[in-house]
């Protein structure tokens, strides 16, 4: 039998994936070479759906020149034999054609396509040119740091799309998984790369924790994609820790959950946190500093079957709530390292989580925690909308649980207040006011959208009022028949009470009575067109006076603040205000959500 060449096989398959073959089907009759053709091949594949360039004129007129030129040298007997010595030479002269291959056919392309992100045609030109630098390097570490290069420039690209307001696709995701497979691959055979191994952790645990915030960004063509990425970051972190268990895609297919409270034991390996169930195992980063009876956030996976498993968790340290201080309001100022809201300064790391790109006058939502010079942000974000009639307004809603709460689905509708929302994978769970179950009185943020009120948080409440009690806060869209609209819920106004501005912000107090609200009484926290309101969220952790600390900001909670419950230390609240002096924002509302301590121990 006659042995073939690596050129006759690699021509081969390059003829067949003309024909429309996989580069999989390939592979599969040559698996001795499978390593060596799979990068060229995948290449070849990119290339081809890479869009025609036309050659600018000067590129087309010196290649013909060549071609002129070389064509005279034959016809005078000049013939120029080329010969390669050295068989670890030919794999870079087929790589170094391929990139000259690349270089000609796109006619600049390549380098126009360095800064492309994932949705332009010109991405696949540029990871088919990092993966031609990659072969024309044979020393593993370095590859293994460019590969982390790559990777990292993934994140970025992930990013970028983020803070420009489109959805994660399929393709960023398994280009990234790529990579980091690589990486591993090379640095599980090379334990001495100390340096490089951390690097690839550290980074692998930033890109899980980006990934876990943004099922809801991920398009629907790539949620498979995001399972099986997520899952090979995560399972990189367990072995690090010496776990031979992993998750699978399959545990994701559900989408991913934020849940926080008090987690209790409930049978072998299932702990109820917050009165729902989550698998708490050896495949859940941090599970060991788990006690019973203790306060965490969870970040869970819902897999194809509804069951819940942790992947990681966090405890909560101090006594404090795990959500920190919410802040939403225009940024009034913007420095090298920080903004300004509400008079309110807050840094922004390298760890802070962008949404956005940051400027003055922007509505944003950010999350924040005591730092050790001031308030540091974890997260920006855009804020939902507050004000406006056309547009689909925030809708934050009180009352109490009824029926059963379950999780077990992509989707499921909650009855609370006798309002049903709509709970997705995307719900923030905030179970430390107490378990979710029926009877338990809850806050729940939403907006509505195709008829359905879809929440984005759920916040559970230390408080005991009466079943039929509610509380909206929302704006005023409207009267029809007698009734105010609000956010998209009918209100039935309080006898002889003024009908607010078009746009009004609104908070009213009411009872659900025979499946209408009846307001018992409304208060305007911003007319119409002001949008100069700052929303401060946070515990209470200290009251002197008129003066009160919530959360890391100075409040001042002057005589001409309306007030809606007795203030105690522990509790949580909800301020509106404005800048005041010295960095104190002047309360114009408070809303105090517990009527107990919901903090441990609480800071005097």
């Amino acid at each position: 039998m006659r042995i073939r060449g690596f050129r006759s096989i690699l021509d081969e398959c390059l003829t067949a994936l003309r024909q429309g073959e996989s580069v999989e089907a390939c592979l599969s009759r040559y698996p001795r070479l499978s390593e060596r053709l799979q990068p060229l091949l995948t290449l070849a594949q990119r290339i081809g759906h890479t869009p025609t360039a036309t050659p600018r004129p000067w590129a087309q007129k010196t290649a013909w020149d060549l071609v002129r030129r070389r064509a005279q040298d034959l016809r005078h007997g000049r013939r120029f034999h080329p010969h390669i010595s050295f068989p670890w030479l030919r794999p870079l002269a087929i790589a170094t054609s391929l990139l000259l291959a690349v270089l000609i056919a796109a006619g600049g392309t390549a380098y126009a396509a360095r800064d492309s992100l994932p949705d332009s045609p010109l991405y696949r030109v540029k990871l088919a040119t990092e993966d031609v630098r990659l072969w024309l390097m044979f020393d593993d570490s370095a590859k293994a740091e460019i590969l982390l290069d790559q990777s990292d420039e993934r994140t970025k690209e992930i990013v970028e799309l983020i803070q420009q307001g489109k959805p994660v696709p399929a393709n960023v995701l398994v280009a990234l998984r790529d990579r980091n497979s690589r990486v591993n691959s090379i640095l599980q055979d090379r334990p001495q790369e100390t340096v490089l191994q951390a690097r690839m952790l550290q980074q692998s645990a930033a890109q899980e924790q980006l990934l876990l915030n943004l099922w809801n960004e991920v398009s629907n063509s790539a949620r498979d994609e995001y399972g099986e990425t997520v899952a090979t970051l995560h399972n990189t972190l367990l072995r690090t820790s010496g776990t031979v268990l992993a998750i699978g895609a399959e545990d994701l297919a559900g989408g991913v959950l934020n849940i926080s409270g008090q987690a209790e034991p409930a049978t072998d390996g299932v702990w109820l946190v917050g009165g729902v169930e989550v698998r708490i195992d050896e495949r859940t980063i941090g599970y060991r500093e788990l006690e019973a009876g203790s306060t965490a956030k969870f970040v869970v996976a819902r897999g194809a079957n509804g069951r819940l498993h942790a992947l990681n968790l966090s405890t909560v340290k101090g006594g404090l709530p795990e959500s920190g201080t919410l802040v939403s309001g225009a940024i009034e100022k913007i420095t090298e390292n920080a903004v300004v809201v509400g008079g309110q300064r807050i840094k922004i790391t390298p760890e802070t989580f962008l949404q956005l790109k940051l400027k003055e006058g922007q509505l944003v939502q950010i999350t924040a925690n005591p730092g050790a010079d001031g308030a540091v942000a974890s997260a920006v974000k855009a804020a939902t909308t507050q004000t406006g009639v056309t547009a689909a307004p925030m809708l934050a809603y009180e009352g109490a649980i009824k029926g059963a709460v379950n999780t077990d689905g992509q989707t499921n509708d909650w009855v609370i207040g006798g309002q049903t929302f709509t709970i997705t994978p995307a719900t923030v769970i905030d179970a430390q006011g107490g378990a979710v179950k029926s009877g338990t009185r809850a806050r729940v943020e939403a907006v509505s959208q195709g008829g359905k009120l879809m929440a984005q948080r759920v916040i559970t409440l230390a408080s005991d009022g009466k079943a039929e009690s509610v509380h909206l806060t929302g704006v005023f869209q409207g009267s029809r028949g007698g009734l105010w609209l609000v956010s998209g819920l009918a209100v039935e106004p309080k006898l002889g009470e003024e009908t607010p501005s078009l746009g009004s912000l609104m908070a009213i107090d009411a009872d659900w009575q025979e499946s209408r609200i009846v307001s018992r009484g409304a208060t305007v926290l911003e007319p119409p067109g002001q949008d100069n309101l700052t929303q401060l969220e946070g515990p209470i952790t200290h009251i002197d006076g008129d003066i009160w600390t919530v959360g890391f900001a100075r409040v001042g909670v002057g005589k001409s603040a309306k007030v809606s419950a007795k203030p105690i230390v522990g509790a949580r609240a909800l301020v509106w205000g404005r800048q005041g002096n010295d960095g104190t924002l002047e309360a114009t509302y408070v809303r105090v959500l517990d009527e107990r301590s919901i903090i441990s121990t609480p800071r005097q």
